[in-house]
């Protein structure tokens, strides 16, 4: 089984919305938030590179969500060196993120490459053309009433196909 690993890309910070609230400001470092999903406090501390700037807005009021357009997290900051996105609560943030996985799945090629990843039921993200004809063709089609089972069948037609399956924890 494969373990999950946050790329730090910022997909799930930005299809999940404003998720987190400050309730208090402690210092310009440390907050007490709350998350919408589960509604538990929890305490955060933000990164060094982005205090200023969290601390300003939330002086000035800036909302974190301002009407009904879907946000980002307000946590979801633009990397300082320019490379996408990053967190400006990562070693602090809540439960509900922590247990967050954006993909189930992930498919290898016989050189034991990551060549795709499953997203939600069976949506696929690859930019391997056979493999996403293979996917289309006959995984797509498979019922997925009960996980276990989907999976291995789905297991047994990428090997018949040179391709592995590999679940992540």
């Amino acid at each position: 089984m494969a373990v999950f690993e946050c790329d730090r890309c910022g997909k799930c910070c930005m299809s999940l919305g404003a998720l987190i609230t400050i309730e208090r400001q402690l210092n310009d470092r440390d907050y007490y938030c709350r998350s919408k999903i589960d509604n538990t406090v929890f305490p955060v501390c933000v990164d060094p590179a982005y205090r200023e700037e969290i601390a300003d807005e939330y002086d000035e009021g800036v909302p974190a969500h301002s009407g009904p357009e879907k946000l980002p997290c307000r946590f979801l900051r633009r990397s300082r060196d320019g490379d996408g996105t990053t967190c400006a609560i990562y070693e602090t943030r809540p439960k509900v993120c922590r247990d967050f996985c954006c993909y189930r799945l992930l498919i290898r090629n016989r050189e034991g490459v990551v060549c795709g990843k499953v997203i939600g039921k069976n949506t696929i993200r690859t930019e391997d053309a056979a493999l996403e004809k293979l996917w289309n063709d006959q995984v797509t089609v498979l019922p997925y009433e009960d996980p276990a089972a989907w999976t291995k069948n789905v297991s047994g037609i990428l090997e018949e196909h040179d391709y592995r399956a590999d679940p992540v924890e």
